[in-house]
């Protein structure tokens, strides 16, 4: 039997219960403008480039 840690949600915090999924949370508690300012600022932060660059 494996252990699995709990999933965090990156933008709040807020540790899941175990049945409950981040796609779930994302939808259900986030505005589809905080998931995606959340992300593009983890993208510019790591400096990736697109392959099209």
């Amino acid at each position: 039997m494996t252990f699995q840690l709990p999933t965090t949600c990156p933008i709040c915090q807020e540790t899941l219960a175990p049945d409950r999924s981040l796609d779930d949370h994302l939808v259900g508690n986030h505005t589809h403008r905080e998931v995606v300012s959340h992300f593009v600022s983890e993208y510019d932060l790591t400096g990736e480039r697109s392959v099209a660059d």
